[in-house]
């Protein structure tokens, strides 16, 4: 009998092998497609290596700024896309060569817990093969959803991860319906890539979540227009039709919009529909039910990622990981803590953000003060040529202290972390202030953003 069995190997499965190999256990692993899950192979990491050439040809159009004439011959989706199959080929094996070094038995197929001990594993050839362990980790994230009876085909309606994975040749127009963070990190991705895109969102704004304010998002949208993408707000799709090799939607409007290929891209569920025989409770959507401590309804088997209902994000599903592995071997339990919780976008903007927006923060009885600098002024965003872009900064008007934060432009992925780090600590707006940052950075933002509230206003 193992001393656990993890079904699945994405971020969490990775960060319960790593944690559980540190702890010297005996563990097996259960993974029915590629080491690495959905995040390697499919959506984090392939999107950030998509972005990062979508970024390059941006910033290449500025080169003679700097005295650079530099000329692009050609720009191919289809020479990326073997490039981001080299860079996540190498990870994986990577992750491979790791486990066999520990000499962790991967068992290749369909995992099912058919009691609280017992795992199933349903192989590709039909055989099955049945493993126990002392305790379970669930850790299968999630499918993409699909809305208003549009199904995914994979050649002319794709899903995110058809994109990530499987697309050769990048489309000559593409419609992206949904408006949120997949579906604006691809429509940007394809836009400077070369293909035609509209974007369709039944809200009316991009980036319809709560924590992105809306000067975010009218941000984003008149970044969108200057690069060409079209979007619609406010409309949904009525009907489509594939006809002549073409995809044809009608939408809520009456208008109509046709491109060769469609790309859905509307949420997530989780990956939960036959994961067990013996009754794991869930809620109505379909995430597995657990209390604090991770533990589903049967005391020891946990879950973590995005088959419970916590933010559908890689590093989430990391840190819920190592929570529950503490809680299984340890005798000193831990709560899961989601208060600082720092989340980016990379779409025609990096986009960053941790804890309240104003508006959040406002909803929640705070009288707020709010400290913003744009990256015009900072001397290395200009060096850059990177000042678009701003941060903007909540604090609670009778402490100081902060509440949370957003940053807008270059490297806001690693400047979010600065705010994480300030409210985890419960910094206030002096003590952010009076911090030394380095000159010239991108860091010392934070000075200037904090200015009016902690000295007083220049004007």
């Amino acid at each position: 009998m193992y001393d656990l069995i993890i079904i699945g190997t994405g971020p969490g499965g990775y960060e319960a092998i790593m944690t559980a190999l540190r702890m010297k256990l005996n563990i097996a692993i259960v993974e029915k497609g590629k080491l690495g899950g959905n995040c390697l192979n499919r959506a984090c990491i392939p999107a950030k290596y998509y972005w990062s050439g979508a970024h390059f040809l941006e910033k290449s159009s500025k080169a003679d700024n700097y005295g650079i004439d530099l000329q692009i011959k050609d720009v191919s989706f289809s020479k990326a896309k073997k490039g981001k199959d080299r860079a996540i080929g190498f990870l994986r094996k990577s992750f491979a060569q790791l486990i066999k070094a520990k000499k962790v038995p991967v068992y290749k197929g369909k995992g099912t817990v058919i009691d609280k001990n017992r795992v199933k594993v349903l192989k590709e050839d039909g055989s099955e093969e049945v493993i126990e362990g002392k305790y379970i980790l669930i850790a299968t994230g999630s499918v993409p959803s699909s809305v208003g009876g549009i199904v995914p085909d994979g050649e002319h309606i794709l899903t995110t991860e058809d994109f990530m994975e499987n697309l050769q040749q990048l489309p000559e127009n593409l419609v992206v319906i949904g408006g949120g963070v997949a579906g604006c990190e691809i429509a940007y991705i394809s836009a400077l890539y070369g293909a035609k895109v509209t974007v369709i969102e039944i809200k009316d704004r991009l980036l319809p979540i709560p924590s992105v304010p809306q000067e975010v998002s009218k941000l984003l949208q008149r970044k969108f227009k200057k690069h060409g993408i079209d979007f619609k707000l406010g409309v949904y799709v009525k009907e489509y039709k594939i006809e002549n090799g073409k995809v044809r939607f009608i939408l809520s409007d009456g208008t109509e919009v046709s491109a060769d290929k469609a790309l859905l891209s509307v949420g997530r569920k989780p990956n939960t529909s036959d994961i067990d025989t013996v009754g794991l409770e869930k809620d109505e959507r379909g995430f597995l039910k657990v209390n604090e401590y991770l533990q589903t309804s049967i005391e020891n088997i946990y879950a973590c990622g995005d088959v419970v209902n916590s933010p559908m994000l890689a590093h989430v599903a990391s840190y819920e990981a190592r929570i529950a592995i503490k809680n299984m071997f340890s005798e000193k339990k831990e709560k899961v803590d989601y208060s600082v919780l720092p989340w980016a976008i990379f779409t025609a903007f990096e986009i960053a953000h941790v804890g309240l927006s104003e508006d959040e923060a406002k909803e929640k009885g705070y009288e707020t003060v709010s400290g913003y600098y744009p990256f015009t002024y900072n001397e290395k965003a200009v060096d850059e040529l990177e000042s678009d872009g701003f941060v903007r900064l909540v604090f609670d008007k009778k402490t100081g202290q902060i509440l949370g934060g957003t940053v807008v432009g270059i490297e806001a992925s690693e400047l979010i972390h600065i705010v994480a780090y300030a409210l985890k600590n419960k910094m206030t707006a002096t003590q952010m202030h009076e911090f030394i940052y380095f000159h010239p950075s991108l860091s010392e933002i934070f000075l200037f953003a904090t200015y009016d509230v902690a000295v007083g206003k220049l004007f």
